[in-house]
């Protein structure tokens, strides 16, 4: 076949001159040729010759399809849905996003990350000299000593109580002994109160200056702020030797193990969205084979009023680390437009005489072009309407090939 093809542009010229010597395309040139005559000459071949040879039986030898790098598919039923073109920006999930702020007032002793490095739940970022943490604890100091005096007074005042009333009506009066009631109960008192005021001082300890975010030293007034959970360091926003005050955040932590992808769209194509649809991204060049697969989450309901454009959202896993806040993909969002049939790759669908063809297997060696009616094209894929059936084998890569294997021998005719 091939041979046929490279005879009309090695024959040797009539006149005076020699002839030319047999030349051997590459195969690449080879190639080339095919897709030019096919270009040229296709309006110029008989329709009738079409209906003689277009949908014979092809040959194909062990040798053809291993050159050709044939390889083959099977029609599968399903449905194909219409795939809407957008750009996807990536953003930090702000539902797993912290502003960390320090539980005192104090100055930054050493800082131990960087924006953009990644960490782990309870890793030391930052140690600051916190005043707030040493002032509590001269105020537990003042309080467990207040404590002990007025615990002492209560003892020696139930003592006294305790006397007075064995002694009552002999040699202590009874308004001594109720003088002396009096002051154990008032004793007590403050015995409650400062027990109170170390109860609030603990909670401080153990609510306020220890949390999530933030551990303290044992004895002197050192804090340290900790990761709350496995993230990425988004912003810095202090220095060695900086104040810090409890309502200035200091670092921000969004968790990198999941981003959101965001879709600014128009309304009237939101409006053909599917509700918990797929949504295929192309991911940056060398990070992955095939599309992340991620799921709608929500359409918004409004437009932004300075874009006009509605946001649509989907949460994607990024523990492999592949996407960074502020990349801008190319994505697919599925639509509810759809057709269903047989499913087969698009590049398994050739145009010859006018109609749809794919080149099924009849055995190892036989391929039958066969006319199909085909539907919806997206993504890759094709429906095919009718003429094939399901689990039909049919040829994929390669099938220009056998394109070209239908078409030259008419080329030659001419």
């Amino acid at each position: 076949m091939r041979g046929k093809a490279l005879a009309v542009f090695n024959a040797p010229q009539q006149g005076n001159h020699a002839p030319l010597k047999p030349y051997t395309m590459p195969r690449m040139a080879q190639t080339v040729c095919v897709l030019l005559g096919l270009t040229v000459f296709m309006g110029s071949i008989p329709k009738s010759l079409f209906a003689q040879t277009a949908f014979a039986p092809l040959t194909l030898s062990a040798q053809i399809a291993k050159a050709e790098h044939i390889s083959y598919t099977t029609a599968t039923t399903g449905t194909l849905y219409r795939m809407l073109p957008t750009m996807a920006r990536v953003q930090a999930d702000t539902t797993h996003t912290v502003s960390i702020q320090p539980a005192g007032s104090g100055k930054v002793l050493d800082i131990l990350v960087l924006p953009g490095q990644a960490v782990q739940q309870g890793q030391a970022l930052l140690h600051y000299q916190n005043h707030s943490l040493h002032i509590a604890r001269l105020q537990e100091t003042q309080t467990r000593t207040a404590l002990a005096a007025t615990l002492a007074t209560q003892q020696e005042a139930s003592q006294a109580y305790t006397r007075g009333k064995a002694l009552a009506g002999q040699t202590v009066s009874v308004g001594e002994m109720q003088k002396r009631l009096a002051a154990l109960q008032q004793a007590k008192e403050n015995v409650a109160a400062r027990q109170a005021e170390l109860a609030v001082l603990k909670h401080r300890f153990d609510e306020e200056y220890t949390s999530p975010t933030e551990q303290h030293a044992t004895q002197d007034e050192t804090s340290t702020l900790v990761a709350p959970f496995a993230g990425t360091i988004t912003r810095l926003n202090t220095a060695i030797a900086a104040d810090v005050d409890p309502n200035l955040p200091l670092l921000t932590l969004s968790d990198s193990q999941h981003v959101w992808l965001v879709s600014d769209i128009a309304p009237q194509e939101a409006a053909l969205l599917a509700p918990t649809g797929q949504q295929l991204t192309t991911l940056p060049d060398g990070t992955a084979t095939q599309p992340l697969h991620t799921v709608i989450e929500t359409i918004g309901a409004v437009a932004d009023p300075t874009t006009g454009l509605v946001p649509v959202l989907s949460r994607v896993d990024n523990s492999q680390g592949h996407l960074r806040p502020g990349m801008v993909l190319n994505s697919l969002l599925q639509t509810t437009q759809s057709q269903s049939g047989l499913l087969v790759p698009a590049d398994a669908v050739q145009t010859v005489n006018g109609q749809n063809v794919v080149f099924q297997t009849v055995s190892d060696t036989t391929i039958r072009p066969t006319p199909v009616e085909t539907g919806l094209e997206e993504n890759g894929q094709i429906v095919i309407l009718s003429g094939l059936q399901t689990g039909a084998r049919i040829v994929q890569h390669g099938s220009l090939a056998l394109k070209a294997m239908m078409v030259l021998p008419a080329m030659d005719a001419e």
